[in-house]
């Protein structure tokens, strides 16, 4: 029967060896599988879509956010620039205050002084312990480290900044304040908030034995001035006592103070405008 003999299977003619012909169909067979590859691009791509979903619906949040992670890196996070962001996003200032009221109330004492207050001329030049007038914030960190504390506010456009550190003088609890003015160190305080332990004359003695040769003050209200036209004024309020240290040797400085205090006798609007600025500063 020869070549009419079928087993059912057909044969390739020629040289088509069978081995090929195995090799063929599995090849045939793998092009049909599924490719796995397919399954990462699908899942790439419709993930890079859900992020610029996110980042387009998310900007509000998250670009104010990455703006105050370079305000923090490029300035530091006591920075005016640091607090402001605060301010003009509605958030909470992270840092404590270091006073309740605001701070042109306590330049405002220098401008509009106490009628009942007793004033003293010293011939000694009045300066805030170790640390120099005029010195840049930069530096006093490098002396005294980060504050504990941090107010800000702006006179007519300047930038004022109040940082304080906790200390204490003879056992007694006080806050150190130190004001600058466009970044030049113009006023500073002490400030003993515990009425009930705080020993008046303890406190009183250094300053009249510096300033007014150990002169028997009898006020809790004076203000000393020196011959350069730097001030003093202590107060006793009953509840705490508080000293302030005032700067009047530079042109700029009181040029700016000027423009917002010079005419607190009446209403002057640069004071009242610097009032209800700070106060929102201080609410947030």
């Amino acid at each position: 029967m020869g070549n009419s003999f079928h087993t059912g299977i057909i044969l390739p003619h020629g040289n088509f060896s069978l081995l090929n012909f195995i090799l063929l169909a599995k090849a045939g067979k793998d092009s049909s599988a599924f490719d796995p590859s397919m399954i990462y691009l699908v899942v790439c791509l419709v993930g890079l879509f859900l992020l610029v979903l996110f980042l387009l619906f998310s900007r509000a949040k998250l670009f104010p956010l990455v703006k105050l992670g370079l305000i923090r890196l490029i300035y530091g996070s006591y920075s005016f620039e640091f607090i402001e962001f605060f301010k003009e996003h509605n958030i909470r200032n992270p840092h404590n205050n270091c006073i309740k009221d605001e701070i042109s109330m306590h330049f405002y004492v220098f401008f509009k002084q106490n009628r009942n207050a007793l004033f003293f001329d010293t011939e000694t030049k009045i300066d805030f312990g170790v640390i120099p007038f005029l010195i840049t914030y930069a530096k006093l960190v490098k002396q005294k480290g980060d504050p504990d504390c941090i107010n800000i506010a702006k006179f007519s456009g300047s930038r004022v900044k109040l940082v304080g550190y906790n200390e204490t003088l003879q056992n007694m609890k006080m806050r150190t304040m130190f004001y600058f003015i466009n970044d030049l160190f113009a006023m500073g305080e002490y400030h003993f908030p515990d009425q009930h332990r705080i020993k008046r004359e303890e406190i009183l003695a250094p300053l009249t034995q510096k300033y007014l040769k150990s002169v028997d003050v009898q006020s809790d209200n004076f203000y000393i001035t020196d011959q350069s036209g730097n001030k003093i004024h202590f107060e006793n309020n009953g509840f705490s006592i508080t000293m302030k240290y005032f700067f009047g040797g530079d042109e700029k400085i009181n040029g700016i103070l000027n423009s917002v205090f010079g005419n607190t006798g009446g209403k002057c609007d640069a004071f009242i405008s610097a009032m209800k600025q700070e106060e929102l500063l201080n609410k947030l």
